[in-house]
């Protein structure tokens, strides 16, 4: 896997919206955190864009990620938001520019597909991770803030110590780590984007899905052999999902029921995705993870330092 470059204090982001529309209120806020931080900001032409529910056309939007990648003066690129129409922009990418010039590329929700997609296509490390607008605007958080930094910056390799993980089934397991969300990642099944799993450790994340309606898709995912090689499985808070209070089951139950004849860790319950914290997670790369101890660590740097090895 090819390793982009680390952030350093006063690099520019350029931000893009390769899929929904986006709030003006939340992205501005969203800048203003991340020029708080120390770096500059870079928007694209069509961030601001409405077409229907997306952020202008589809050449539009992905014209900016082209010359993201493309501008030299470009040191990462993170999205404004997710939504839906990032599949869309697939036809229209310079493959070129992007595999002669790889950089940090962070998002999650819609954008799940373009991260797996570029890891299996160019072999780029790619980081599943929080958004301008809804994760520095509208919801800002100190842990998500923390683990950018420490991710992108700081050349980290370790455990990922954050509270509220549990292990649903013990045993430890390594593997690189793949996925996102979950309907994101059932969309991309019978496509030439399909998720690949053998031998990976799987993140999965939603929100707002029913307790059957993720059955339904964990379901499609296991008719797929999805999980048959896995090495094993880290689930997000998937805040929205579980059933109403007086449910005699949670989500957990549901989970534990479908994976029953599997035989690696899992664990729930990750700030990864959806949600009010976010953990910058590189994808391509090893982790461990002990369903015993509730722990994730990644194995070994997701970025090198100025001068270092891709």
């Amino acid at each position: 896997m090819i390793k982009p470059e680390a952030l350093r204090p006063g690099d520019t982001i350029g931000v893009i919206a390769p899929a929904g529309s986006v709030d003006p209120a939340d992205l501005a806020r969203g800048v203003e955190r991340l020029e708080g931080m120390g770096f500059r900001v870079s928007p694209g032409a069509s961030v601001t864009k409405r077409l229907r529910y997306l952020a202008g056309s589809d050449r539009e939007r992905a014209a900016d990620l082209n010359r993201m990648f493309s501008d030299p003066g470009i040191a990462a690129i993170v999205c404004a938001r997710g939504g839906y129409g990032t599949s869309r922009i697939i036809p229209y990418l310079d493959e070129d520019a992007i595999a002669q010039h790889p950089k940090i590329l962070v998002g999650s929700s819609d954008v799940t597909l373009l991260l797996n997609h570029f890891g299996r296509r160019f072999g780029l490390v790619t980081f599943h991770g929080p958004m301008v607008a809804p994760n520095f605007g509208k919801q800002p958080s100190p842990l998500s803030e923390a683990w950018f930094r420490k991710v992108l910056m700081e050349v980290f390799e370790g455990p990922v110590a954050v509270d509220g993980v549990r292990g649903l089934r013990g045993g430890q397991a390594e593997g690189p780590l793949v996925g996102g969300c979950l309907t994101m990642l059932c969309s991309t099944l019978g496509t030439p984007y399909e998720i690949q799993t053998d031998g990976a450790v799987l993140l999965l994340e939603d929100i707002d899905e029913a307790p059957y309606r993720i059955d339904r898709m964990l379901m499609q995912l296991k008719a797929a052999s999805k999980f048959k090689n896995a090495r094993g499985v880290i689930f997000g808070t998937m805040p929205g999902c579980q059933p109403p209070s007086k449910s005699d089951y949670g989500l957990e139950d549901v989970i534990c029921d479908l994976l029953a004849d599997q035989a690696f860790p899992v664990l729930y319950g990750f700030p990864a995705g959806h949600g009010g914290e976010q953990v910058t997670l590189p994808l391509g790369l090893p982790v461990r993870i002990d369903g015993n101890a509730a722990a994730v660590t990644l194995l070994e740097p997701a970025v090198h330092s100025k001068g270092g090895t891709p």
